[in-house]
C-alpha cells in the first residue's frame, strides 16, 4: 500500500495528503469541538443579552439623571413661587401686613373687613373690603407698595370720592376690595381639603397638626 502511494506521481500524493488531511480535520471539527462550540454559541448569546441589558440600564440610569435635574429644578421654582402663593397658615400675617403697609402710606384705614374665602382650583383668595381717607400722594403711594410686594395680591371694585371737608392729609375717600392669595390646603390624599374657616371667624377649625387662625383685629377709626 505504501508502495503504491509511493509509485504515484507527486502531484496526486499531494492530493491523497490533502484528503487525508481533510478527514481528520473534519473528524476533530465534528466530534472533538463540538461541545466547545456550542458553550461558544451559547456564551456569544449570553454576551448579547448581557450587552442588552447593559445599554437599557445606561438608558435608565440617564433618564434617571434628567428625572433628577428636573425635580431639582422644579423644587427650587417651587420654593420661589412659595414666596407668591402661601401657604394657610401665613395668611393671617400676609392680612397684617397688608394692613400696617396701609397704616405705613399715612392714610387712615377706615374698615378693614376680611370676607370669606373663596376657592379656584388649588389657589385659595382672601378678599378684604378696605375704605381709607387720604390724599391722592399716599393713595398712591400704597398701591405703589402693593404692586412692589412678594407676595400676589390684586385690587378690584375701586372707588373714589372727594371729601366735603379737606385737610392736606385727607382730600378723598377710597373704598376698594384687596384680595390676597394662597395656595390651597390638601389632605393627605392630596386632593384640596374643604373650604377653611376665615381668619377670626367663630367656630373655624384649624387644620391638622397647625395653630388655630389669629383674627386681624380691625384698625382704629379716626375721629
Amino acid at each position: 500500500m505504501i508502495e503504491k502511494i509511493k509509485n504515484l506521481k507527486w502531484h496526486f500524493q499531494l492530493m491523497l495528503l490533502v484528503g487525508v488531511a481533510a478527514l481528520v480535520y473534519s473528524g476533530v471539527w465534528y466530534f472533538v469541538t463540538s461541545e466547545t462550540r456550542v458553550e461558544i454559541a451559547a456564551l456569544n448569546d449570553q454576551i448579547a443579552e448581557l450587552q442588552a441589558k447593559n445599554e437599557t440600564a445606561r438608558l435608565a440610569t440617564q433618564r434617571i439623571n434628567e428625572f433628577r435635574a428636573l425635580y431639582a429644578s422644579k423644587a427650587e421654582e417651587y420654593e420661589e413661587l412659595k414666596v407668591l402663593l402661601p401657604e394657610q397658615r401665613e395668611i393671617t400675617n400676609v392680612l397684617q401686613g397688608l394692613q400696617d403697609t396701609a397704616n405705613g402710606s399715612r392714610m387712615i384705614v377706615m374698615r378693614f373687613s376680611p370676607r370669606d374665602d373663596t376657592q379656584q382650583d388649588a389657589i385659595m383668595a382672601k378678599p378684604v373690603e378696605i375704605e381709607v381717607d387720604s390724599n391722592f400722594t399716599n393713595l398712591r403711594a400704597f398701591f405703589e407698595s402693593m404692586a412692589k410686594l412678594p407676595r400676589i395680591v390684586s385690587i378690584s371694585d375701586f372707588k373714589i370720592n372727594q371729601l366735603d371737608k379737606q385737610t392736606n392729609e385727607k382730600t378723598l375717600h377710597a373704598q376698594f376690595l384687596l384680595t390676597a392669595y394662597y395656595a390651597a390646603p390638601t389632605d393627605l390624599s392630596g386632593k384640596p381639603a374643604g373650604k377653611p374657616g376665615a381668619p377670626g371667624q367663630p367656630g373655624a377649625a384649624p387644620a391638622p397638626g397647625q395653630p388655630a387662625p389669629v383674627a386681624v383685629p380691625p384698625a382704629p377709626v379716626a375721629k
